[in-house]
């Protein structure tokens, strides 16, 4: 099992619950998840494919309880930032020199990150999978592709301290309750509590180039000048633009 996997599916998830019934999805203690998270040291690092070295790797920042999450790609949308605190979640494009504020679903938004950061950043020290458990359960109905199958369910056993990139870590052995799933290992930073490695038959990921201490703060805030753009407004686009199209097929 390649740990990066249970991402795409957390963030699959996410989609979902944008979809579905919000009191279906939202939760108190699922925010808070979100936070304990983010509540550690904070740092900088690079998010690689070691498989695919051309490919660019995703920026990651964490600082002072919120995070961004930055495309390497210059072709992509540019970067994602999430804020607790704030209850902010901004959609930075700088290509076009714009960005979306989620506004009023920016709580649906960070419930379905919760469990992408946490899988990231289990809290505290000790056994990781215990911690992914307790926030990605929640999630897992929404997200099975096989209603026969249960919802998943991690195992992790310990595989003693090695090094990643230079900086120690605790290495584990990761399973599921998915008899399909073969399994595979993640390392866990000592003093970050990040997942920095992870690798399985279906691929693998770590981050490099960690840099500890305090982000600029204009890392999570909108770029000055930028166009500000509006989830409702862009709803309202949306809508117009439908309106539009049913008027003509009359």
């Amino acid at each position: 099992m390649d740990m990066s996997s249970r991402i795409t599916l957390a963030l699959g998830t996410l989609a979902l619950c944008i979809a579905l019934p919000l009191t279906g999805c939202i939760g108190r203690d699922l925010i808070g998840g979100a936070g304990t998270a983010l509540t550690g040291d904070p740092f900088s690092g690079d998010l690689v494919d070691p498989t695919h070295p051309d490919k660019a790797p995703t920026h990651i920042f964490f600082g002072n309880g919120k995070v961004r999450i930055e495309s390497g790609d210059t072709s992509g949308l540019g970067a994602l930032v999430l804020d607790p605190a704030k209850g902010t979640t901004l959609l930075i494009n700088d290509r076009a020199k714009q960005y979306v504020d989620a506004g009023m679903f920016s709580r649906v938004v960070m419930v379905g990150a919760v469990p992408v950061l946490r899988v990231l950043r289990p809290a505290g020290s000790g056994d990781p999978c215990s911690q992914w458990n307790s926030v990605v359960s929640p999630f897992a109905k929404y997200a099975k592709r096989d209603d026969s199958k249960p919802a998943p369910v991690f195992t992790c056993r310990s595989l003693g301290s090695e090094s990643v990139n230079g900086r120690s870590a605790h290495k584990w052995a990761v399973t599921t309750n998915d008899p399909d799933d073969k399994g595979g290992t993640i390392w866990i930073d000592d003093k970050l509590h990040i997942m920095a490695r992870s690798q399985g038959d279906d691929g693998a990921m770590e981050i490099r180039n960690i840099e500890e201490g305090p982000q600029p703060e204009a890392l999570f805030e909108a770029p000055a000048g930028y166009k500000k753009i509006s989830v409702t407004s862009i709803l309202g686009d949306l809508m117009k633009t439908g309106g539009d199209s049913a008027s003509g097929r009359k």
